[in-house]
């Protein structure tokens, strides 16, 4: 690494990553996600988009323009070069910078980095030092690997979507948690290759899956298919644990979530309804899922009549788990939220303040004040400060944009 001229400006001194640079070839979710918790780790990340639209979250003819909101949350704190990878020369380019570099990170179908000339094995004796990493939707020796994978296929090919719902009908969640998990791992991935790159001096090739991401995800219905036992779909259910719901409140609804028999027999004092607790119809959670009916409407009459947050107070202290039901509106404007910076307040050219996503890694040694917090990029912003570093003047970098290589 050649620590000495590049990242002293970028980011402040003592981030775990400072000194570290990345080029990123991601796009949508799990990529921008992983790239996103290395540069709030201090490293330098170059995000790597096609000219004129870059990379397809961007969708900047989407009003007001510059950015769709998704993509500035997932991408603040990294700088912007546009490089056109089908023609020659623009890899060439890329070839150019990663002879800097000490991270490759990209999530293309499996094929089409080859295609570019830029596959692992294309490039790795020329740079053995390089740690490449690869979010794929199936492992590259897949029958798979060349099917295009969202977080919403993923949930349906990994079984996600077969154990979510109610008895007669499945759904997806709008939660990308496959994409999120998978940019996860990817960090994870890359820190354990740099600290070996440390000891040995020799890069690698680490790829993530993103139905290996779910399989992982999906170990409280695993766990039963393995004993020759059948999931079944629940609602907000769960087969080990009852009373388990969504149940009313006076101003929304409340989860309660009955994981141990203390907790089933502190409840049912709560309630008022000791009696219970004898009661070999109410003996254990089997014996009490299977009048859960019956148990829910009970739980239902004691609760409707409180305040949600004041139940919420009152369970957490008497031990039984808990949550407020909470829709998004509430959950961004809970201050928590900004406290903990997991969505930070930043801007961008087209649309004025913003705020983008933060990372739940927090470390002692690298405070929060002390992380970067430059805003989202536009589409090749960096396109000159970057390519100056590799030998690229403006008059070149003017000819290469008219023949649409930057």
């Amino acid at each position: 690494m050649k620590t000495e001229t590049r990242s002293a400006a970028m980011n402040p001194p003592g981030l775990p990553l400072d000194g570290v640079r990345v080029i990123d070839l991601g796009q949508v979710y799990a990529v921008p996600y992983c790239t996103l918790q290395l540069a709030a780790m201090g490293a330098d990340v170059i995000k790597i988009e096609p000219p004129v639209t870059g990379e397809v979250l961007r969708q900047p003819k989407i009003p007001p323009g510059g950015a769709a909101y998704s993509f500035l949350m997932l991408n603040a704190n990294k700088r912007s070069v546009t490089i056109n990878l089908k023609d020659r020369r623009g890899c060439e380019i890329l070839l150019k910078l990663l002879e800097d570099a000490d991270v490759l990170v990209e999530n293309y179908l499996d094929g089409v980095m080859e295609s570019f000339g830029l596959g692992y094995e294309q490039i790795a004796a020329r740079f053995p030092r390089l740690i490449y990493a690869s979010g794929k939707g199936y492992g590259s020796n897949s029958r798979y690997a060349k099917l295009g994978s969202m977080d919403n296929t993923i949930q349906a090919s990994s079984g996600f979507i077969s154990v979510t719902g109610f008895p007669d009908h499945p759904v997806k969640t709008p939660a990308t948690l496959i994409d999120m998990g998978t940019g996860s791992h990817l960090v994870s991935g890359i820190l354990a290759a740099l600290i070996h790159r440390g000891r040995t001096g020799r890069g690698q090739h680490l790829e993530v899956a993103m139905l290996d991401v779910a399989i992982a995800g999906l170990t409280s219905a695993v766990a039963p298919a393995l004993q020759g036992m059948k999931f079944k779909r629940m609602g907000n259910r769960h087969w080990g644990a009852c009373p388990t719901n969504l149940y009313p409140a006076r101003n929304g609804e409340i989860l309660i979530f009955c994981l141990t028999e203390a907790h089933w027999c502190t409840l049912a004092k709560l309630m008022g309804r000791d009696e219970l607790i004898a009661d070999p119809r109410y003996k254990n959670h089997g014996a009490r899922l299977k009048i859960a009916d019956e148990l829910d409407a009970m739980v239902s009459d004691w609760t409707r009549a409180q305040p949600r947050d004041a139940m919420v107070e009152g369970l957490i202290e008497a031990g039984i788990p808990c949550a407020p039901v909470r829709s998004i509106e509430e959950v961004i404007a809970d201050p928590e939220i900004a406290q903990r910076r997991m969505l930070i307040d930043s801007d961008f050219p087209t649309r004025g303040p913003i705020r983008v996503a933060g990372t739940p890694i927090k470390m002692s040694a690298a405070p929060e004040e002390d992380r970067p917090t430059r805003r989202p990029p536009e589409l090749g912003e960096h396109n000159a400060e970057v390519l100056a570093s590799i030998g690229i003047g403006a008059d070149e970098l003017e000819r290469l944009k008219r023949a649409g290589v930057v």
